[in-house]
């Protein structure tokens, strides 16, 4: 294993630590992980609860910053970021699912894929026209009226996915995206993330389940804070 940028990595973690006070004692959430993750992998980080996995994403994904060590999004050290710097790098480079899909109620599909791009300071029309266009690509073009409430557990989380894309990120971050889903439609929405990898963007899935792990073509395992196994599927 390997932190060494190799010209077209994305994403590299070098001898990262993350600390958290429990009283008076110290936790080690993360305890010297390094590795690279090159540009269009399709990778999962597997681990039971505990396991430091969802830390590691959150590190990744620039919401929040290491006790030591460096992180390199693009070749750029974001361990020092300020909270500015990091949003902006979130919302031009990143894309977020989640297993709880984190829709706005009061909001229909449509809107909740327009939002991420109100942030990139584009005009309302091309908000619609892109967030319907992704909405058309993943099979929700008749739902776009339709509210969260109104949705299959499956399809609030396609909604999560185009949600994601829609501001057509480098990286996506899927942090246990089929947790919450029964195995068929699990399976589903992982051949959706297939079919993103295929056109080119990176993808890491986080989860504690090993046949949604192996379902990437490169599975990081993580224990105790530790990287315990890293290989190809």
């Amino acid at each position: 294993m390997s932190a060494r940028l190799n010209g077209t990595a994305l994403v590299s973690l070098a001898g990262v630590y993350k600390t958290y006070a429990m009283g008076d004692a110290e936790v080690r959430a993360l305890d010297g992980v390094s590795f690279a993750i090159n540009t269009g992998e399709f990778v999962s980080i597997m681990g039971p609860s505990g396991s430091g996995k969802s830390t590691c994403m959150n590190l990744i994904g620039c919401l929040d910053h290491p006790t030591s060590g460096e992180i390199c999004i693009n070749g750029v050290d974001t361990s020092q970021m300020a909270e500015g710097e990091l949003a902006r790098l979130r919302n031009k480079t990143v894309g977020f699912v989640f297993q709880q899909y984190h829709l706005i109620p009061g909001m229909t599909v449509l809107e909740n894929v327009m939002l991420p791009l109100r942030y990139q300071g584009l005009p309302v029309h091309e908000r619609r026209e892109r967030a319907r266009e992704v909405l058309e690509r993943i099979g929700l073009g008749e739902r776009l009226r339709h509210r969260p409430y109104e949705l299959s557990g499956g399809q609030k989380q396609r909604a999560a996915i185009a949600r994601a894309m829609v501001t057509r990120p480098a990286l996506i971050l899927a942090d246990e995206p089929t947790g919450a889903l029964d195995s068929e439609t699990g399976h589903s929405v992982i051949d959706l993330f297939g079919e993103i990898h295929s056109e080119g963007t990176t993808i890491i899935i986080v989860t504690h389940d090993p046949e949604i792990g192996r379902m990437a073509k490169r599975m990081i395992t993580i224990r105790d804070g530790k990287i315990t196994g890293d290989a190809g599927v």
